[in-house]
């Protein structure tokens, strides 16, 4: 028999492996409070919020399993990061020499009343202008970046490619016949201000990097994660990414980055980039699962891609 000493014993054992990922975290939040040039460091206080309750979300599959999968989804958002900002200075390039820009809209923007966003910058401190700029360093990537790593401790190759799906890569496709097409300058450029983002640049340097505001991308890629964060079953989660979404798209005005216009452009890309990318991977899951029933018309397929087919046919 097993007595009580031998059960604490192997309760002893277990809580660490139980409480792995929450004691990993720990050590995080004690280096970034310890780290010099903490400010340096706040993306992991993000990522340690984000993960804490990832075993909310987890799928019960195999690691074997799934890393055959997740492997190559999680290195593709890192790749792409590295590829591709080059890639797309040389189009924003193009985009200048050849002129293609049917529309330029900064005197119609600048117009329209209460475009500017002045209404978002009425309390202003060094506090709020420090956070902000922080936020809109980071909101390109990290709102991306941490739920596909998220999702992958949770084992879920699905999430994954659903992050990086609604975000850049249908995003490109998306916004990039707009910014073909119509020509808008960054608000505090049009209206003769400092740069929000403090960034000195030289007057050939602005002229690359003002361009292309509508829609907001930052707003577009942040709204659709949002979104898709709200699937999540942790809480803690959902709220966290609700308030830090919600601050990259306030960065945008308060920093004098976007025209409210580009904003509701940006929201508006950001359901349509969303609801794309549910379609595609709705229509996927039941062709993979019709084209696995040929294959293997006799082997038992899971009741998982049995209730797919139903709700595609309902």
């Amino acid at each position: 028999m097993i007595s009580s000493m031998d059960f604490r014993a192997i309760r002893t054992i277990g809580w660490p492996k139980k409480y792995f990922i929450q004691i990993c975290l720990l050590a995080i939040v004690a280096f970034v409070i310890i780290a010099p040039n903490r400010s340096a460091h706040y993306s992991y206080l993000l990522l340690v919020v984000a993960f804490w309750g990832v075993q909310h979300d987890r799928m019960s599959i195999s690691w074997q399993r799934f890393l055959r999968l997740g492997i190559p989804l999680v290195l593709f958002p890192i790749l792409m990061w590295q590829y591709f900002p080059p890639l797309w200075n040389e189009v924003v390039y193009w985009q200048l020499g050849s002129r293609t820009h049917l529309l330029d809209l900064d005197a119609l923007f600048r117009a329209i009343p209460g475009n500017d966003g002045w209404m978002f910058r009425v309390i202003q401190t060094p506090r709020l202008t420090s956070y902000f700029r922080w936020i809109y360093a980071n909101g390109f990537t990290l709102p991306v970046l941490i739920p596909v790593f998220r999702s992958f401790l949770a084992k879920d190759s699905l999430k994954m490619i659903r992050y990086s799906l609604s975000a850049h890569v249908l995003q490109f496709v998306l916004i990039f016949p707009f910014y073909l097409t119509i020509h808008v300058n960054e608000v505090w450029y049009v209206l003769g201000q400092p740069d929000g983002m403090a960034r000195n640049l030289s007057a050939a340097d602005a002229a690359v990097a003002v361009v292309n505001c509508f829609p907001s991308m930052h707003t577009s890629i942040a709204f659709a994660m949002l979104l898709i964060a709200w699937r999540e079953k942790d809480q803690l989660f959902r709220w966290v990414w609700t308030l830090f979404c919600l601050s990259i798209i306030y960065s945008t005005l308060y920093l004098e980055i976007h025209w409210v216009t580009d904003v509701i452009a940006g929201i508006f890309l950001a359901f349509a980039a969303v609801k794309l990318g549910d379609w595609i991977i709705a229509n996927a899951r039941v062709k993979a699962f019709a084209f696995w029933s040929q294959l293997f018309p006799q082997r038992q397929i899971s009741s998982h891609y049995d209730r797919i087919a139903q709700l595609k046919k309902s």
